[in-house]
């Protein structure tokens, strides 16, 4: 059976679950598989290089919104010359570091939106490079990156979502090991793709 649109994903879980009453049950499953997608990867979250976007951000407050879809950061940096790039810290570290005087950010942290060290002391034009969630399947979006990169990923997710309506079904730890082993595929593979290659040192001179 392909496993390559909305349609056909639908009708792969009813299959697998063997039931007739939850078919209009079946887009909920889909949501809280993509609800589980976007959390962190030690979380069952899905991290694939299809979803890395570079973005243009202004810093012109110490808060500032996500971009569009914003889901984890990779790169951030202003636009200054020379290039600043900012560094990422905890909410802790954040306390220790925060500025009350007005001046050019280094750190950001992550909360509800972006906060930086300091207020910044004028408009600064930034990049942001992050991964960016998927367009949610639908009838009208019946494909993403996600799905044609792992079919595994939605079936299994979205069957271990059903398990309030199966209650003691023994399939789900089936389930939870397929989806999490797909899931680890995916970010495996972006982690090796993201990761350069040895440097190798070389003597000076002519080789012998």
């Amino acid at each position: 059976m392909s496993l390559s649109a909305f349609s056909e994903l639908k009708t792969a879980i009813a299959t697998h679950l063997n039931r007739d009453d939850l078919t209009d049950e079946i887009p909920d499953f889909i949501t809280l598989a993509e609800a589980t997608h976007k959390r962190s990867t030690d979380k069952g979250g899905i991290r694939i290089k299809e979803m890395i976007t570079r973005a243009s951000i202004t810093v012109d407050a110490r808060q500032i919104a996500f971009p569009t879809g914003f889901m984890e950061t990779l790169t951030f940096r202003l636009l200054t010359t020379p290039v600043t790039s900012l560094t990422y810290l905890n909410y802790h570290e954040m306390d220790r570091e925060r500025d009350e005087t007005n001046g050019k950010p280094k750190f950001f942290t992550v909360g509800s939106e972006f906060e930086f060290n300091k207020n910044p002391d004028s408009s600064y034009s930034g990049e942001i490079v992050y991964y960016k969630e998927e367009t949610a399947l639908s009838d009208s979006n019946t494909s993403n990156n996600v799905l044609a990169a792992d079919p595994a990923c939605y079936l299994y997710g979205a069957l271990i979502a059903s398990a309030p309506f199966l209650m003691d079904d023994p399939r789900l730890v089936v389930w939870k090991a397929l989806y999490q082993e797909a899931a680890d595929g995916l970010n495996g593979l972006t982690k090796r793709i993201r990761r350069p290659g040895h440097v190798v040192s070389r003597p000076a001179g002519d080789t012998p």
